[in-house]
């Protein structure tokens, strides 16, 4: 499945937001190299393989820790998932989302639809809060997750270096 470029104004009631099948795979690949190579929603500098990230797909087959896309005529937009916090038992009532969208479908509200997914989904798995680590300088994601109540909590001062720039990561929290 490849993304075409899409050149219109989305019917976000026409988009939905389901699991993601292993046929997405080549397609989330694709949209979280971009950011590899040219954003800094990760921190990851080198591209992933279709291998690599066939470990980390399979790694969100558990019920509590989806993986779902975001499909807008068809075609996967973007994608999010909800990931442990944290590797210690005390720290299980706690996820950490992410979301990522494909350029051509960024600012059409396709970031919002997979994150109000995944707020649901955590609230169904009766997590008792969601996390967010946000580059600083990533204003849209921010606003994004502001407007969907979550609370900056914390902020950690040039933590990262990537396109020759020191940047920092934001913590933002809501509670469920």
């Amino acid at each position: 499945m490849r993304v075409i470029k899409y050149v219109g104004v989305i019917n976000l009631a026409q988009a939905h937001i389901r699991l993601s099948e292993a046929a997405d795979l080549p397609v989330l690949t694709e949209i979280y190299n971009e950011q590899v190579l040219n954003g800094v929603a990760t921190f990851d500098t080198e591209p992933k393989s279709l291998a690599e990230r066939k470990t980390w797909f399979d790694s969100h087959r558990h019920p509590r820790y989806p993986l779902v896309s975001a499909l807008v005529d068809y075609q996967v937009a973007g994608w999010g998932s909800l990931s442990p916090f944290h590797t210690r038992p005390a720290y299980n009532p706690t996820a950490e989302f992410s979301v990522y969208v494909h350029t051509d479908y960024r600012g059409r509200g396709v970031g919002g639809l997979i994150l109000e997914d995944l707020l649901r989904r955590a609230r169904e798995a009766e997590f008792h809060s969601v996390i967010g680590l946000i580059s600083g300088s990533n204003a849209v994601s921010l606003a994004m997750a502001e407007k969907f109540g979550f609370r900056q909590v914390g902020r950690y001062l040039e933590v990262g270096r990537k396109f020759e720039q020191w940047l920092d990561v934001v913590s933002v929290q809501l509670m469920l």
